[in-house]
């Protein structure tokens, strides 16, 4: 089913990802075209529900302490009472203590139906993600060559504007370090690669579940990487001319990284993964969680819901294609299950997307917002949380006027009275909000569709009993009740407050109400005071009323 494929105009002379080529400084060589041992080896049976899949398998994560890794974690738990090990791969510190840090992670509300031998299988392995078997001691590699069975690979820089060298390092070289253990694993059951639906946004039209062929190699990419002087002067023009149509550094990796796989894990039980826009959970293993809402547009809804931002940028009848954080989890687990128990010759490939079974336009998205907002208003924000879609200068005027000056004005009382948003003032949060607005742009300014055809495929062969625990069809997503309880859930895990609303909640929002129209009252009676004395009344007053108006309507 997945297969490399040509989509536009590119340059047929661009480096063959296929010729046999050896890189012994990184440790990075050629698919070998001979059919793995892994292949004989595994013992296929799709009579096995997902549960009674992983039943003692072994697992090995990246990227585990991040939002998607924490959830893929707690799903993994579940899925049954003799799940084997979850070695998870940490960073390695100064004064760190990984078992620390893993042990905050299973402190979070989502694990709290765990008891102490259940949450005991989750085993921090200190590495670093781009070196050589992740530099891991050969004591600890034996352990997990021999035992692990399923390797779920997360980690990545999802910051759009990573410097190259980074998002290659990250997204692509570390990649490979992961297909390389995959290769060594003495009983590889699965490898499941989370990628992006937004890895071919530099393509239109129906996006289907195919891999992409990249303009570079990627080979030459990760050898370039660790070449010091080729990033010696590299400016942003020269950064340009690798990306070519692509949006940003992190689209792009994500699409030599998908180039990589189908030509390293040919004949080897793979899959990737594509999510769209990653919100909160609709269901499991709670409603609503949403980790520390500072991932992807999650930022958005916390400066939301606090009055903080005000604005979007986009065309109203736009798809924005969001997706619940449960769904994207089941669909991994769903593809870790299915490549383990039936034959696949090349790594599947799925959306997990919902723009084509349940598009939500930004007009209806804001709609959605607002009036879940004055639903369930937290206990306290900024101003008045409401959102509006603006375009060009009328959105870069507002978002100057009520966004950085008020912002810079509110400074004041935050340091005062210790009030507004945590860890950051204001002003901090506007600047990365405006950054985060440019970066989204670019994709809520184009009509991207995603096919679905292969995940519908594969939902199909999901065992009854499966269906609704492991569900990640998007069609039926009630959006008005998703992004309800997106919301409560940033009230109730990112700012620490109570998930319940209250009658204290309604009459306080009644207050901002009378407030905020008392706001324009307030404009307009500070431009006839400063206009009329200069200007005379008459005039004065009409002048004031025209700004007044302008300013309502922006």
């Amino acid at each position: 089913m997945a297969v490399i494929t040509e989509h536009g105009n590119h340059n047929n002379n661009n480096n063959d990802i296929n010729s046999n080529r050896t890189n012994t400084k990184i440790g990075i060589r050629k698919p070998i075209t001979n059919e793995s041992p892994h292949s004989s080896q595994r013992q296929l049976n799709a009579a096995l529900t997902i549960p009674e899949f992983f039943a003692k398998k072994n697992i090995f994560i990246t990227g585990g302490t991040g939002f998607l890794g924490t959830v893929l974690i707690e799903a993994l738990l579940d899925t049954h009472p003799d799940i084997g090990t979850i070695y998870v791969l940490v960073r390695g510190k100064r004064n760190f203590d990984p078992n620390e840090r893993i042990n905050r992670l299973l402190q979070k509300p989502i694990f709290q139906k765990y008891n102490e031998k259940t949450l005991a299988k989750v085993v921090p392995v200190v590495g670093e993600l781009t070196e050589p078997n992740f530099g891991f001691a050969p004591e600890l590699l034996k352990e997990i060559v021999e035992r692990v069975n399923v390797i779920y690979h997360s980690a990545a820089t999802i910051r759009f504007n990573s410097p190259l060298r980074t998002a290659i390092f990250t997204n692509l070289t570390g990649t490979m370090r992961t297909i390389e253990l995959a290769k060594q694993l003495k009983q590889l059951s699965a490898y499941i690669y989370c990628s992006t639906a937004f890895c071919n946004s530099n393509n239109r039209g129906l996006i289907t579940e195919d891999v992409y062929k990249s303009q570079f190699d990627p080979y030459e990419m990760m050898k370039m990487a660790e070449n010091d002087e080729a990033w010696v002067d590299f400016t942003p023009a020269k950064c340009k001319e690798y990306l070519k149509d692509h949006p940003n550094t992190y689209t792009f990796t994500k699409n030599l990284s998908e180039n990589l796989l189908m030509a390293e894990m040919s004949g080897l039980p793979a899959a990737i993964v594509r999510p769209s826009i990653v919100y909160g959970t609709l269901e499991n293993p709670m409603k609503g969680w949403v980790g520390n809402a500072n991932s992807g547009h999650l930022g958005f809804l916390a400066g939301f819901v606090k009055g903080i931002f005000r604005t979007m940028c986009g065309r109203a009848n736009a798809v924005i294609d969001i997706i619940p954080c449960d769904y994207v989890i089941n669909s991994s687990l769903v593809m870790g299950w299915y490549v383990g128990t039936h034959h696949v010759e090349k790594p599947e490939i799925i959306h997990c997307t919902s723009g084509e079974v349940n598009p939500l336009t930004l007009s209806q998205f804001c709609d959605i917002i607002n009036d879940s907002v004055e639903r369930h208003p937290p206990n306290s924000f900024v101003w008045k949380p409401a959102t509006k879609l603006r375009n060009g200068w009328r959105y870069n005027l507002f978002f100057y006027l009520f966004h950085l000056l008020p912002a810079m004005i509110f400074i004041i009382p935050e340091k005062l009275f210790g009030i507004g948003m945590p860890q950051h003032t204001a002003y901090e949060y506007m600047r990365v909000f405006q950054n985060g607005t440019k970066a989204f742009d670019y994709f809520l300014d184009k009509d991207f569709r995603y096919s679905l055809k292969n995940a519908l495929r594969i939902s199909s062969f999901i065992h009854e009993s499966d269906r609704k625990r492991y569900n990640f069809d998007a069609s039926q997503c009630d959006w008005t009740e998703f992004i309800d309880r997106c919301l409560i859930g940033i009230r109730r895990f990112y700012f620490k407050e109570s998930a319940v609303t209250t009658q204290w909640h309604r009459n306080y929002w009644k207050v901002f109400n009378v407030l905020h129209y008392a706001g324009f009252a307030a404009i307009l009676a500070i431009l006839c005071f400063a206009l009329t004395p200069f200007l005379g009344f008459q005039i004065g007053l009409t002048l004031a009323l025209l700004i007044w108006g302008f300013l309502i309507w922006l």
